[in-house]
Formats: C-alpha cells, structure tokens, sequence
C-alpha cells in the first residue's frame, strides 16, 4: 500500500484535505512518506544536493562560526543540529573541531525525525561524541535549561503548510480531493467558515496582493514558538533555507506561490506528483519567521546571502594552489567546491542565512 493509496482511502471517507495533511502523509508517513522510506535522498543518486555534500569546506567553517558565537556570547559549548540528514555536515563540523580544539569538547546533538536517517548517523558518525534523538520534546526534556546555538539547515521548508486565498467573498484554502473521473489527486479551492482562521489570515497576509496563492506553514511557526519559548536568554539560533523576505512575496512570479518537487534532481511544479517518492518544498516566508521570533523576545543579528557569509567568515582561506595534476585530488575538488559557494548562482545567492539571539528579559 502506497501513499495514493492511503491518501484515496482518506478521501474517500472526507472528500477533502489540506495540503498540510497531504504533505503530512507524502513526507513524513512512519512506512511510505518521502522522509521515513530507507532510500538515498541527497547526492548525485538522490533527489537533490545540500551544501555539506557539496565540500567539507561547509562544516570547517561552521565549526568556527559555532566557537566564535560561543566565545562572543558566553554561551554554553552546546550544539543542536536539527534535520542532520545523512550526517555529513556534524561528520565535518566534528572532525574540525575535533583537528582544532580538542582541548576545548563541544557537546554535539541532533534531532533527526526519521529511523532510517539516525541509522545513517549512528554509522556516518561512528568514533565521534554525538547524541542522537528523535524529537524536540526529547531534546527539552533531555535539556530542560538550553542556552547554547540551535542550528537548522534546510529544515524549515520541510514543515507541510496550507495554501490560501483571499477573494471578493471570503477566503478560501487550496484543498486536495480526487477525481474519480479522470483517477488522479487534484486541487480544488475550498471557501472558509472558520471566523477564527479567517481573523489569522487576515493578521499574516495583511501587506499581501489578494489575488496571489498564500502560503503559510502553521507547523513550523509552532515549532518555532515552541524552541523560541524553550531556550533561554542568550542563546543563538542559524536558520539557513531558500525564502523571500515579506516585500518580496509580491512579485508576479510568485502569485501562485513557492510550492514544488523535487523528483531525481529535476523540478516538479505539480507537488501532488509522485506521492510518496518526491520531496516537497517551498520558499520560506522569512517576515513570517522574524514576527514569530519577536513575540518571544528574539533579535535579528544578522541576514545574508550564502555565499557572502561564507566568504565574511573565511571562505577564501581554503582556497590552495595545487601542484596535482589529478582534477579530482582533495585539493582540486576543495577549490572548486569554493568556487561553487560564490559563483553557483543557488549555493551562493539561492540560500540565505538568519542568525538570531533571544534577548535577556
């Protein structure tokens, strides 16, 4: 039983449902979803690639970035990397710290929500001190007083999220059904009674073009909310993800949203295609991001590009000269991974960084 299954099943009892349910199901159900199923997802044999798959360049920087933020804000030597994946990044931010600091230990934790990913870890981060958990609520109760760098890349756009629309009577929300005539998923908008839901969209979308697709992940604001709330003054938090700031959104291009697949490293526009076998992501909303921080007393440090906060933090000095004739020595492969950071028009402008600090009270 797959996932078009469990899905029709669904509908055939209720007729509709959000998108966020959809997603819920293709991403992160505990068998056929996306995230949980044992398949390679990142890499050339996967669905898309991450920046810690590109070099090793990525985790020696960051390694410095984590002790620098340490030493400057007094924090505890305390890492939490949410969403690690196959655990390549921790590998290379470990091994750094590790080569440069042995004598200062960094307590290192992730937070990896699928079996067949922290099985990935337990083997890609064999020999090094890394604790592994599955949840958030296993995190606060393991930590209950946190004051250290929570770390996040390419995480927040896997939350599913709800798609809605503003239209002379009322609003309405893109809803997933099936079509028996022609046997697919489709999506069909589906107006509003809830006054409440109503009175939040009107709050989010207040600066936005009525007649565009709006996007929101309550998931992820609420998973948000809960780690601002968690944490103690302090702490630092690095979100790295691909989005728009709020004046942004209302560009034509994105009127009918961000939402898409990715599907072996091509782009699939339709997000119902492949269900089950295909990531789902979208550009974050990073204004949704900032009015969620500020409620719990989270400042802003700082908002850049990839590229330019790679290379603020060091990124040239890695840059060698090789006397290897062989392209594919370490040495060849480093500078052109380098090379990728800052001309690579996705891996050096696609992806921005927010780094955030909770204020004391």
């Amino acid at each position: 039983m797959g996932i078009t299954t469990i899905v029709k099943q669904y509908l055939e009892q209720h007729s509709w449902m959000t998108l966020e349910q959809y997603m819920e199901y293709a991403l992160y159900h505990p068998e056929h979803g996306y995230y949980m199923k044992t398949n390679e997802k990142i890499g050339k044999n996967g669905d898309f690639y991450t920046a810690s798959s590109v070099s090793d360049v990525f985790g020696k920087i960051w390694a410095n970035v984590f002790a620098n933020t340490i030493s400057k804000y007094s924090l505890d030597p305390v890492v939490v990397e949410f969403g690690a994946g196959n655990g390549r990044f921790a590998k290379h931010v470990l091994s750094a710290w590790e080569e440069d600091r042995d004598e200062h230990p960094i307590t290192y934790i992730i937070v990896e929500r699928s079996p067949y990913h922290r099985q990935l870890l337990q083997e890609e981060l064999d020999g090094h001190s890394v604790t592994v958990l599955s949840s958030l609520d296993d995190l606060k109760e393991n930590y209950p007083e946190f004051k250290g760098i929570i770390f996040a890349n390419e995480v927040l756009d896997a939350f599913p999220l709800r798609i809605f629309q503003n239209r002379e009577n009322g609003w309405y929300e893109k809803t997933v059904v099936f079509n028996k005539k022609e046997n697919q998923l489709e999506f069909k908008f589906k107006k509003i009674e809830d006054i409440y839901l109503t009175v939040e969209l009107e709050n989010l979308f207040a600066s936005r073009k009525n007649d565009s697709e709006l996007e929101v992940s309550f998931q992820m604001l609420n998973w948000l909310n809960s780690i601002y709330e968690w944490t103690r003054a302090g702490t630092v938090y690095y979100f790295i993800d691909y989005g728009y700031k709020s004046d942004e959104w209302n560009k034509g291009s994105l009127k009918n949203g961000s939402i898409r697949g990715y599907y072996k490293h091509q782009i699939e526009n339709d997000p119902l295609s492949y269900p089950g076998e295909m990531d789902i992501t979208y550009h974050v909303n990073w204004g949704q991001v900032e009015n969620a921080a500020e409620k719990h007393g989270v400042q802003k440090i700082d908002f850049n590009v990839q590229g330019e906060f790679l290379l603020k933090e060091g990124l040239l000095l890695y840059l060698k000269e090789s006397q290897q004739t062989d392209p594919f020595s370490v040495e060849h492969r480093r500078n052109r991974a380098i090379r990728s950071f800052l001309l690579d028009s996705t891996l050096a402008n696609g992806f921005q960084i927010l780094q955030q600090k909770k204020r004391s009270v």
